[in-house]
């Protein structure tokens, strides 16, 4: 019996939510999926004509600004100089970019940091990834059409995702593509298809992901005790935050998917990862945090550079990453963080509709299609961890909004058989 069995009857289900969705970030994570090769791309922060994270204060406008020293060619002398380990990549990089100039944009966002301070070992190795990326796929192909796109470097890699092979580069990470930002490590991506492969019992798929990202994470201590990030190191299209930045949505999943794979492998090292990440969500917001107390209670905040947009699907998710991490290591803290985001989402849920529809975030815009689905199932999953009727009304009034408009409807039986 393995270790986890004590803890799940049965075994907690996460839902993979269904195509590539665009909640944010148009097409934008891939975490609205059943098989993260599936259908539509995830991608690109930029919801279309929403703007939803548009940010026109000064902060991070560096990295754009044409006049920086950490812009093209005297990013990469800089980085050069200080970091001569990296010169063979940056000055390929520097040649390739004349043609494809999305490959200066890791450039310039490590470079404005090199600035202000050393780039850390975690970070030097993310720059060598991004690069080695860029210069694998531009070297087989031209700049993609789509404003996001994501491709894997390896043999191991979902159904459906296109997979490239380079003679001197091979990674079990998936990579999207933002237009004018080239290919990114992106924590949340990886996040979803580890879960893919966990929950399809494909643990050495899943052990290669997980263990290629942990040279890339941030160790810190906070109140004595130990805190792991999973940075991200670009900015969002629409958006002017300064990297790096992190998400709920990796943090609160990734903190269930070490524990998950510990269960799994007996590997003392994931069960540390798990730990440390939880304790991430103790961190005050101004200090590279992601948890706001706001008017409707606690809120995870996916995207924390906007603390005033409550993103519905985001917040719920990273509960489910909460609730994984309970389930395979007993701690009572995290059940104690669940039912106050759950409280949260009750008190906003009247808040999360309008016009027969679901929004996209507290008081937002009205949620994709794609979204508004990820709504109704993510709701059915609230329910059946829960038992509080309150989240099957609104599934059901919701699933009831697609029939309004001649859509095909959820399956609510068949995701209450699931879930449960």
């Amino acid at each position: 019996m393995k270790r986890w069995q004590a803890w799940i009857v049965p075994l907690i289900i996460i839902l993979l939510i269904t195509t590539y969705g665009v909640h944010h970030f148009e097409n934008s994570n891939v975490e609205n999926q059943t098989n993260p090769g599936e259908s539509a791309v995830p991608g690109s922060l930029n919801h279309t004509a929403e703007n939803h994270y548009t940010n026109t204060s000064e902060e991070g406008k560096g990295i754009n600004n044409t006049n920086t020293m950490a812009n093209n060619y005297s990013g990469y002398e800089l980085l050069i100089e200080r970091y001569p380990s990296l010169r063979n990549v940056l000055e390929r990089a520097r040649n390739v970019s004349e043609k494809f100039p999305d490959v200066n944009y890791p450039v310039r966002v490590f470079a404005s940091i090199a600035e202000r301070r050393n780039l850390t070992g975690a970070e030097l190795s993310i720059l060598n990834l991004t690069l080695h990326a860029d210069l694998c796929y531009f070297s087989l192909n031209g700049t993609p059409r789509e404003s996001y796109y994501v491709v894997s470097f390896s043999d191991l890699h979902p159904r459906g995702v296109p997979h490239l092979d380079c003679p001197n580069f091979t990674s079990p990470l998936p990579f999207v593509y933002y237009r004018g930002r080239g290919f990114q490590y992106y924590p949340v991506t990886a996040s979803n298809w580890a879960y893919h492969y966990l929950k399809g019992e494909k643990v050495r798929e899943a052990e290669a992901i997980l263990n290629a990202m942990l040279p890339l994470r941030e160790t810190r201590r906070f109140n004595g005790r130990p805190v792991a990030l999973f940075n991200v190191y670009f900015a969002p299209p629409d958006t002017n935050v300064t990297p790096p930045w992190v998400s709920s949505f990796s943090q609160g999943m990734l903190a269930g998917l070490y524990a998950w794979l510990y269960n799994e492998t007996g590997n003392e090292t994931y069960l540390t990862v798990a730990r440390e990440l939880f304790n991430s969500f103790y961190l005050p917001l101004g200090e590279g945090g992601f948890v706001e107390n706001t008017s409707y209670g606690l809120w995870f905040l996916e995207y924390p550079f906007r603390p005033d947009f409550l993103v519905l699907n985001g917040h719920i998710i990273t509960m489910k990453g909460l609730w994984l991490y309970y389930r395979f290591t007993g701690d009572g803290r995290a059940v104690e963080l669940f039912q106050r985001g759950v409280e949260s989402v009750k008190r906003a849920l009247p808040h999360c509709e309008a016009n027969n529809w679901s929004l996209y975030a507290v008081n937002g815009p009205p949620a994709r299609e794609d979204y508004h689905r990820l709504h109704v199932r993510l709701l059915v999953w609230l329910y059946v961890r829960t038992g509080d009727g309150i989240f099957l009304g609104y599934a059901e009034r919701w699933n009831g909004y697609l029939e309004q408009r001649g859509l095909e409807p959820e399956n609510i039986t068949e995701l209450l058989r699931a879930d449960g």
